[in-house]
């Protein structure tokens, strides 16, 4: 019934809008070029929203639940702001990997933001829920009791849970933020997402192929979807262009046991008890940006981070008594090319180049490197302001030693070490209405899960998501 509505709705002549208020928040919905921050958003990577209008209804309005007869506006003046969104992801690996056939699921997230200031009268507050759910549209693929067929150590779909899991219910974020000497400071404590904040790069966030989302060397160890974690997190701004964050996360579920040979648990449906009796298991990781205007229309940005998985964590290898503290590093970039207008860039509009170079211990991760680049493009389509269009592409390179890491055979069986894994993902996102847009995209992953000698062929993957928010 879903994606019936909104193709009926693509089907419709769905009025043109303006472009003169750029990606302003709080700008009339007929008017914004672009829904704020940009349409390039990640389906489960929720984060607190504090401005927000609504508009006439359907083709205006931010939301389709719009605005409860001026109870959410009210609510709002307030400082309390629902969210909810929907996305089905609609996949289908027409050939290569462990098994060919239709794969997909559905996330759900509510969120509740408060404006402390507004709410309370204190200044510089935020308290920000996060409600997730999860379920897989399809059954287990029986050849290697999969829910994913494509064999990828990536992910085919960075917003998918683990393939061990039929689905996933958690308060997924709650922390509180405070902000201190004129927003020069903030510190955040309680469970969050931390790749909302680290190697975070939100011109690639309409992307799939996990590797647009995050290096597949922190796989096993950032505490992001579905596996958010309790954490001490840190932000300063130095100046107007440099800004560090500093983040102490609970490690436990890469913590790994070699008597049982199990890790975790894990923290996503979790709450704080292991940060407060942690047996040495931490995720630490830093990250410096610095942000540029070449001029008023190309804006851009780069990122360094560095990151440590403390204690004992587990291989994919032929190691059953695992390695001690994991390192990484990584950079990240983003810039725009070209664009039409300065509102537009500052909404994250026009055509933006992106990459991201990562490293880890070869000795210690199954990773050792891996580097993505990509354009993507909002607003540069006339008569289709808000539409979105993205190619990208990248390398995964694994570990040569088979302690650490080996590849897997379509019997399930221990294939070579070392190899790469190569993507390519290009799609097209319609926004059909401000609260409902349709993306069909394709993806090719070459030698999915690596091997010296690659144990499965090429994946060739079409897919249909449809976005709702609520």
């Amino acid at each position: 019934m879903l994606e019936l509505t909104c193709l009926l709705l693509l089907l419709a002549d769905v009025p043109e809008t303006g472009t003169s208020s750029g990606g302003d928040p709080s700008a009339p919905a007929s008017k914004v070029a672009m829904k704020a921050p940009n349409s390039m958003q990640c389906a489960t990577r929720m984060a607190p929203i504090t401005a927000r209008k609504h508009d006439e209804w359907p083709m205006e309005s931010l939301t389709l639940t719009s605005d409860w007869n001026g109870l959410r506006t009210s609510m709002e003046d307030n400082g309390l702001f629902l969210q909810g969104r929907y996305t089905a992801l609609l996949m289908e690996n027409f050939q290569g990997g462990l098994e060919t056939g239709f794969f997909g699921g559905g996330p759900i997230g509510i969120t509740l933001t408060a404006d402390t200031d507004k709410l309370l009268g204190h200044e510089g507050g935020t308290f920000f829920l996060d409600l997730e759910y999860f379920n897989w549209y399809n059954s287990r693929f029986p050849l290697q009791n999969t829910f994913d067929p494509t064999g990828s150590y990536v992910g085919s779909n960075g917003n998918f849970i683990d393939d061990d899991e039929t689905n996933f219910a958690a308060i997924a974020q709650l922390y509180y933020e405070q902000s201190l000497f004129d927003d020069i400071f903030s510190l955040r404590f309680g469970k969050m997402d931390a790749n909302a904040t680290f190697s975070n790069i939100d011109a690639s966030g309409s992307f799939q192929y996990n590797l647009m989302h995050n290096p597949p060397s922190l796989n096993n160890y950032l505490p992001t979807y579905p596996a958010e974690a309790t954490a001490l997190q840190a932000s300063l701004n130095l100046g107007e262009h440099v800004t560090g964050h500093f983040g102490w996360y609970d490690g436990t579920t890469a913590a790994y046991d070699p008597v049982t040979g199990q890790s975790g648990p894990n923290t996503g449906t979790r709450g704080p008890a292991t940060f407060f009796d942690n047996d040495g298991h931490w995720f630490l990781i830093t990250e410096w940006e610095l942000d540029w205007e070449l001029s008023q229309c190309h804006p851009g940005s780069l990122a360094v981070g560095g990151w440590l998985q403390t204690g004992l964590t587990a291989t994919g290898g032929t190691d059953t008594q695992g390695v001690e503290d994991v390192p990484g590093l990584y950079v990240s970039w983003q810039q725009t090319i070209w664009c039409g207008d300065k509102a537009t860039a500052d909404a994250g509009g026009g055509i933006r180049f992106f990459g991201q170079f990562a490293w880890s211990d070869p000795d210690k991760n199954a990773v050792e490197w891996s580097l993505m680049a990509g354009l993507s493009a909002t607003g540069i389509i006339p008569g289709r302001p808000a539409d979105a269009l993205g190619l990208a592409g990248g390398w995964t390179s694994f570990t040569n030693n088979p302690g650490v890491y080996q590849s897997v055979t379509r019997d399930g069986g221990a294939g070579p070490a070392g190899g790469q894994e190569t993507g390519i993902e290009l799609f097209y996102k319609v926004q059909l209405t401000p609260w409902c847009y349709v993306q069909p995209g394709f993806e090719w992953i070459g030698s999915p899960g690596g091997g010296e000698v690659a144990p499965l062929e090429d994946d060739v993957i079409g897919y249909l998501i449809v976005g709702m928010e609520f």
